[in-house]
């Protein structure tokens, strides 16, 4: 669940942002737009997907090595890993 929410997130993002707008000028009594930009939310939050991804995959440890699958070893299973 972490992950869906970790990886949802940043797309979800200009829509919360953009709620917090107008709930701020509902409260001061300012007039709102008077349509929602749905398509500019939704391309803010894919640029913000998209940076994510690249941030991550040029900043964060890479795991690389040949795939050690689980296995049962002396009555219990040892979980499969990435060797070095």
């Amino acid at each position: 669940m972490s992950r869906i929410i970790v990886h949802l997130l940043p797309f979800l993002l200009p829509f919360l942002l953009y709620g917090l707008y107008l709930w701020n000028a509902k409260r001061s009594g300012k007039d709102g737009p008077e349509a929602t930009p749905w398509f500019w939310l939704a391309v803010a939050g894919l640029v913000l997907v998209v940076l994510g991804f690249v941030i991550y995959g040029a900043f964060l440890e890479q795991n690389i090595g040949p795939y050690e699958p689980a296995r049962f070893e002396d009555g219990r299973i040892v979980p499969g890993r990435i060797g070095q």
